[in-house]
């Protein structure tokens, strides 16, 4: 008698676990890396500026200035991105979306017999 009710409690607990944990640990993995994905997106399309170099080709108060020095550029380099920047109490001029210092390095390079005073910059925002 006391085999059978072990027998018995033994197929209870074995049959009782509704889910396999693995099922569980699959569901959870394919999840975690859908949200994954949809971060790395969000990344991609949203260029945020602390994590790229830029070259600064102007800064300055005059704004006039600053959108006439970045037109030049893009006639020049239409393959560059421009952007103007304000800093209080300066407009910048922005150039490029480089992930390393060495790309942006060398294409201060590229750009420096045009613009002589242009330099590297690693905003932090």
């Amino acid at each position: 008698m006391k085999f059978f009710f072990s027998l018995l409690f033994i197929f209870t607990v074995i049959f009782s676990y509704g889910q396999s944990p693995t099922n569980n640990r699959f569901i959870i993995t394919a999840k975690i890396d859908t949200l994954l994905a949809k971060r790395a997106d969000c990344f991609k399309k949203n260029k945020s500026s602390f994590k790229y170099y830029h070259i600064q080709i102007y800064n300055g108060q005059d704004i006039n200035k600053a959108r006439s020095i970045k037109s030049m550029f893009t006639e020049q380099f239409p393959d560059v991105t421009a952007t103007i920047e304000w800093e209080s109490p300066e407009f910048k001029v922005w150039i490029g979306d480089y992930e390393t210092k060495l790309a942006a390095d060398q294409a201060l390079l590229k750009f420096k017999p045009s613009f002589p005073n242009a330099f590297v910059v690693n905003p932090k925002k």
